[in-house]
């Protein structure tokens, strides 16, 4: 009987011993499966969260009753660990999974099993910012039915940021019981929107265009992000031709975003001769805020011909750029808007074979290709025959092309020989600015190279479309060449853009 009694007793020990505060999204049962949310990781950028989220997650943990033991003595940090749960006082959940980028208006709703006091909630909750260690004015309240807690700051955080939010254990509910243990939140918040560049773009009446949907946000840590935004009225390009201001508003951001937009009268000009060059097509997409407004901005400046990178060596996608994806994505529209799109790619020849059936392939998708060789083709003699030369194979028509230094005197080591006895034509990259050299000492020295050199294709110069005077277009095309590529649609300043909305595109006095 004694020993009956012993054994009684003990089980009504081990059932009144305490359990340890965990994070529970049930705790109606005595024992509740949970998991929790990671505060303790601000390194990882993928999974950076702007949006102020209201939204209730409810954190879940699946555990052993061990590790509910050895974390008694432990404050508690919302963390990815977890425990077993029974009937205490405990937090529950709270309206967030992203502690590294936190919205700078965020409300936190803190979840818990049962309903408390709102003196005792203000008196044990406080946010204090890790810099300077100040507590900040917080406002405190309560809903569904007492549950949930709401913490807001009066003011916004400040941006890039980090804070602390602690509930201390001397918070009781309404059945008068203490929380079980206290509660360390850390958080970041999120940069702010400091600026957004005005965009300026002109269109032909009548053309397809949209405002962009999306623009590019300067933030407070020096870095940039792409934003969705609301205009002010849409466009209508049968308007007649003038300039047109709108007025953009992002969320987040206090100042207004402005486009200034150029509608331009319908040329009777015929195409022009000039081809723009492209290395990253989808930036440029959405710089220009989608296809069909990249597709009006170039007809605008008179330009129907464009040569898109389609692959570096052996690789179709590099740096985060997928070359031939990108390609083959837009090249539709391209075509069904009148254009003539050709491909270039950055050869190598280190392994000929695999790059062969690359640029063949970027042949077939495309009306003409164009060999950009440098310093990784240089004393490649025999790779660079053969390539060529299986091309010529097996896709005899094919139109081909190749770009390289511009002055040959000073790269004899690059097979120009073998490039000018397979291809079509030359686009030697007549970069006066970068040579800092005049229009026509690079100009003329290119040609006299080129023919001394014995290479006689037809010359079609690439030009740089940067850091160069408006006068300086305006003196090359006095050279007449019958053809002009532009380095490049990535890199354009006004200067450029200028000449070519004067001019319609040509950089010829024919």
């Amino acid at each position: 009987m004694k020993n009956i009694l012993f054994l009684a007793g003990m089980v009504t020990i081990l059932q009144l011993a305490p359990h340890n505060l965990v994070l529970a999204s049930t705790v109606s049962t005595p024992s509740s499966t949970v998991k929790t949310t990671s505060a303790q990781d601000y390194s990882n950028p993928k999974t950076q969260k702007t949006q102020n989220d209201t939204s209730t997650t409810t954190a879940t943990t699946d555990a052993s009753p061990q590790t509910s033991s050895q974390a008694q003595s432990k404050k508690n940090t919302v963390s990815s660990e977890t425990e077993t749960v029974k009937n205490d006082f405990v937090y529950s959940s709270i309206n967030e999974d992203n502690f590294q980028n936190v919205a700078l208006d965020k409300i936190w709703t803190i979840e818990l099993n049962q309903p408390v006091e709102l003196s005792s909630a203000k008196n044990s909750i406080k946010i204090v910012n890790q810099s300077t260690k100040a507590e900040i004015p917080i406002n405190v309240s309560l809903s569904e039915y007492n549950m949930y807690i709401n913490v807001a700051a009066l003011s916004n955080y400040d941006p890039d940021t980090y804070y602390t939010l602690t509930i201390d254990g001397s918070l009781t509910s309404k059945r008068n019981e203490h929380l079980k243990d206290s509660i360390t939140l850390n958080f970041k918040t999120a940069p702010k929107i400091v600026s957004v560049n005005t965009i300026t773009t002109s269109i032909g009446q009548g053309d397809s265009y949209t405002l962009p949907s999306t623009v590019t946000a300067n933030l407070s840590n020096g870095s940039t992000e792409q934003v969705s935004i609301t205009w002010d009225k849409p466009v209508d390009t049968s308007e007649a031709p003038g300039d047109y201001a709108y007025e953009g508003t992002v969320k987040g951001y206090d100042g207004k975003v402005n486009l200034d937009l150029t509608i331009k009268a319908k040329s009777s000009s015929s195409s022009s001769n000039t081809s723009i060059w492209i290395w990253e097509l989808q930036k440029q997409v959405d710089k220009y805020g989608g296809i069909d407004n990249l597709i009006s901005e170039l007809k605008s400046l008179g330009i129907n011909d464009v040569c898109i990178k389609y692959h570096d060596g052996t690789d179709t996608a590099a740096d985060g750029a997928d070359f031939k994806g990108d390609f083959l994505k837009y090249v539709g529209d391209f075509k069904n808007a009148g254009f003539k799109v050709g491909t270039w790619g950055y050869n190598r020849f280190n392994d000929p074979s695999t790059e062969v059936n690359i640029i063949m392939d970027a042949i077939k998708n495309s009306d003409y290709y164009v060999f950009d060789a440098e310093d990784d083709v240089v004393n490649k003699t025999s790779q660079t025959e053969s390539v060529l030369k299986t091309i010529r194979q097996y896709i005899p028509n094919a139109v081909l092309g190749y770009t390289s230094f511009p002055i040959e005197s000073y790269h004899q080591d690059v097979p120009y020989a073998i490039f000018n006895e397979y291809c079509d034509f030359t686009a030697p990259q007549l970069y006066w600015g970068e040579l800092q050299w005049s229009v026509t000492k690079a100009t003329d020295k290119m040609i006299q190279d080129y023919k001394n050199a014995g290479l006689d294709k037809p010359l079609y110069p690439l030009i740089q479309t940067y850091a160069v005077p408006e006068s300086d277009y305006q003196t090359y095309s006095n050279y007449n060449f019958n053809q002009t590529g532009l380095w490049s649609l990535d890199d354009m300043q006004s200067t450029c853009v200028d000449y070519l909305t004067n001019n319609h595109g040509k950089l010829t006095d024919a």
